[in-house]
């Protein structure tokens, strides 16, 4: 009866390790405020989204790090079979572009296409640009858990100091005399 007494007990441990690596994948990967959202070719079948406004977006290959809040866009296509996640963020980006609301989304941990399993090992890789037309479409992040984001909690404790953040960017600079 001990033996499987400890089998019973190693795999609950098991159970409750796993059960917190998922929880920590489950993180913002892109903090916003969006003034636009522009789908191509046309609102009614886009292939493609730019997303104007300010982002936090996740250092490279970092450890749950983010970079500055930065103006400009983001500029993704459909990923092949992920169409339906995809199309449902764009249209409540939409929605919520042009209120100054705080938003996150996608998710900040993804696969690592060097480990054969892919493992979430590293963060998402966004680029915000800032020229007008030099940017090739990357494929739309993966969706995070919970959806689009609009409020902190305890899955994502730093959105409250990120939306922080954001809101200073955007304060107009008060003109020294």
């Amino acid at each position: 009866m001990r033996p499987a007494l400890i089998f019973v007990a190693l795999v609950s441990l098991f159970l409750l390790t796993t059960t917190s690596v998922i929880a920590k994948n489950a993180t913002i990967g892109i903090y916003a405020v969006i003034d636009k959202v522009t789908f191509e070719p046309g609102d009614s079948s886009p292939a493609f989204v730019r997303i104007a406004g300010v982002f936090v977006v996740p250092v490279p290959m970092s450890s749950g790090k983010y970079g500055s809040p930065q103006r400009g866009y983001l500029y993704f296509r459909i990923p092949p079979g992920r169409e339906v996640q995809a199309l449902k963020d764009w249209k409540e980006l939409n929605v919520l572009a042009g209120t100054g609301r705080v938003v996150g989304f996608a998710d900040y941990w993804v696969p690592n296409p060097s480990d054969p399993q892919g493992n979430p090992h590293h963060s998402l890789e966004v680029t915000v640009h800032t020229a007008p037309d030099d940017a090739s479409p990357g494929l739309y992040p993966l969706s995070n858990l919970r959806g689009i984001v609009t409020a902190g909690d305890k899955a994502d404790p730093a959105f409250d100091s990120i939306a922080t953040q954001l809101r200073e960017t955007l304060r107009p600079q008060s003109s020294i005399k």
